[in-house]
């Protein structure tokens, strides 16, 4: 469970639950590493701060010497509060991203600014339901209402907008995914002259 390994890595207490006893929380002193064969062995977040994932060359004397190498390693100097981006990493942050993380980076350009809410939700991933969807952005965006643009209605209009601290991951994202489809178009683009394409239509965004 990705969510209780969460808690295991970073949280100071932990609650130690024995049977036939009395529950107590002790402080988390646990350093943990995973060893694996399988391409996915935990799901990694695209704003993950817990995993620095290596991948290892096969020898046979690996696992023999693993620990001493850990214990014998000069760390003083490293900042631990930094985690190392390594390709492995984002193999595994690919694979791991749920369709909410999916349509963000398709729509990276308005919920930066702000996507209204009920547009969102219509062109939402077809697999989540209305619930799912409004879940799982909601770890993502921020909501704000706020009026129309270019309105003279007074009623405020609700919004999504990608909370500030997660721009320059999904940036990243975007970017990259434009270099696997070798997308070169950088071109900034308003969101008012926007307007988002049904997923059973060609495109993503047209200008009005």
């Amino acid at each position: 469970n990705s969510n209780a390994l969460k808690s295991v890595i970073t949280d100071d207490v932990q609650r130690i639950n024995e049977k036939y006893v009395a529950r107590i929380d002790l402080q988390n002193v646990a350093n943990l590493i995973f060893i694996s064969n399988n391409y996915c062995p935990v799901k990694i977040e695209a704003t993950d701060r817990r995993y620095l994932i290596h991948q290892a060359i096969k020898q046979v004397d690996f696992y023999d010497n693993l620990l001493t190498f850990f214990l014998k390693r000069d760390i003083s100097q490293a900042n631990l509060q930094v985690i190392p981006m390594t390709e492995a990493k984002k193999d595994i942050q690919k694979v791991s991203k749920t369709p909410a993380e999916n349509f963000v980076v398709k729509y990276l350009k308005q919920l930066k600014q702000g996507l209204e809410c009920n547009l969102a939700v219509e062109y939402k991933p077809k697999e989540l339901i209305e619930f799912q969807f409004k879940a799982q952005l909601k770890a993502i965006c921020d909501y704000e209402r706020k009026n129309a643009p270019k309105s003279n209605c007074t009623k405020n209009i609700g919004y999504y907008k990608l909370k500030p601290g997660l721009v320059q991951d999904y940036e990243s994202m975007k970017d990259e995914e434009n270099e696997i489809n070798d997308d070169d178009d950088d071109e900034e683009e308003n969101y008012t002259n926007l307007k988002i394409i049904p997923n059973k239509q060609n495109g993503d965004i047209i200008n009005q």
